[in-house]
């Protein structure tokens, strides 16, 4: 049985977050990581605006496949309006035992009312979101009136 503490086999812990800056006037999402105690470390310092993305979702009885997912986020307001911010994991394969099923990941998602300023987005892509071509967005600024800069 795979639970996410065996998922976190490779060392790698990651969160999710989302914070307002009133001075920068700005939405801003973040994604990080680390390894090994530097990560576990992380996770104890975790902020009230960051997510284990292990937490945010639900196993099966068998513990081998994900049942479903959580989303989590914040509002944000800025000059020119309300932001709505939407976090979420996004799991490598929904059969924890399958290819790519111990890696988890996450998505951002960015409203203002009804306009969307950031649609559905992996903050990891590639192969099993890893090796040669992944990318990784760690920060994400949203100025109000602005396009997000990545």
């Amino acid at each position: 049985m795979l639970s996410s503490a065996s998922a976190k086999a490779n060392g790698i812990y990651k969160l999710v977050g989302c914070e307002c800056d009133a001075k920068g006037n700005a939405v801003v999402i973040t994604y990080v990581g680390a390894y090994g105690d530097a990560g576990k470390k992380m996770m104890k310092n975790k902020g009230p605006q960051q997510w284990d993305l292990w937490k945010l979702i639900e196993l099966t009885k068998d513990g081998n496949f994900i049942h479903s997912t959580k989303t989590v986020g914040g509002r944000c307001r800025l000059e020119d309006g309300t932001y709505d911010i939407r976090l979420g994991p996004l799991p490598g394969n929904g059969n924890l035992q399958g290819m790519c099923g111990g890696h988890m990941a996450a998505w951002a998602e960015v409203r203002r009312g009804p306009d969307v300023v950031l649609p559905h987005y992996a903050l990891e892509s590639g192969n099993c979101m890893q090796g040669p071509g992944a990318l990784i967005t760690v920060k994400i600024i949203i100025e109000a009136s602005k396009k997000p800069v990545f």
